[in-house]
């Protein structure tokens, strides 16, 4: 296992559009990950706006790296074009790059998810109504791991038994948000699983929000809660900890 002090971490996020925000989020996470980690550099690189990845990845001035994929699921665009488009950033190849698994398939976010729920629903005044829930993601026309990873979470809700109804809706699939918002159940709250604050966390959901009931609810979007560099640090020392078990096995 590398010593710490060797070691550099690159935050790899799509890059915000729109928003109130220019990729503020990733950037804070990679601060608050570096001062509560220590002795590990960490940086954030974008593949759309700034900084780039080619910027983030000549700041780690370590001998040893790992790559952060800051996305919600692990479809194809996660698994096969974004080690592609970071190797051609970084001028390196695929196999030398080690790259973790991205945060939307945390062990533990389920457990943020559920706290950070019960919270909002405590400042709603819905506490002891089992409000619904409805989780708002992004979907594709192609790869459906991204819905999948919706409704894995949506069951993993389900069996806490804190909540009422929890269903998934998407911007790119089948159930579509933009039919279901006008029709959900009184107090229900809106959970955007998305991973910054850009166009979809913002823009796509002020115009969903503008076709809602009035008693819908919607709350802060996944990415910008926070407990989630708490994750990713759990995440971060996860890897190193079966990186340290690989290299005392071999």
């Amino acid at each position: 296992m590398p010593d710490s002090t060797d070691l550099g971490i690159l935050i790899v996020a799509h890059g915000e559009r729109g928003g109130r925000f220019n990729n503020a989020r990733v950037l804070e996470l990679a601060d608050e990950i570096g001062y509560k980690i220590g002795m590990v550099q960490v940086e954030a690189g974008v593949l759309k706006g700034a900084p780039s990845i080619a910027e983030a990845w000549s700041r780690l001035n370590t001998p040893n790296k790992l790559i952060y994929p800051f996305f919600m699921s692990d479809g194809y665009f996660c698994n096969r074009i974004l080690p592609q488009k970071v190797a051609e950033e970084i001028g390196q190849s695929i196999e030398t790059l080690t790259m973790l698994p991205p945060f939307g398939v945390s062990d533990w976010i389920a457990e943020g998810v559920t706290s950070a729920l019960l919270q909002d629903i405590s400042r709603l005044g819905l506490s002891g109504h089992r409000p619904p829930i409805l989780i708002a993601a992004h979907g594709a026309s192609i790869d459906r791991q991204s819905s999948r990873r919706a409704h894995e979470l949506a069951d993993k809700l389900k069996r806490t038994g804190n909540f009422g109804a929890i269903s998934c809706g998407f911007l790119d699939e089948a159930p579509h948000l933009s039919d279901m918002i006008g029709d959900v159940l009184p107090n229900t709250v809106v959970l955007p699983l998305f991973n910054g604050l850009g166009s979809h966390s913002v823009d796509d959901m002020t115009k969903l929000a503008k076709n809602a009931p009035e008693n819908c609810h919607f709350v802060t979007p996944v990415g910008g809660q926070s407990w989630v560099g708490d994750i990713m640090i759990a995440d971060i020392l996860k890897a190193l900890r079966w990186s340290g078990a690989a290299e005392a096995a071999e």
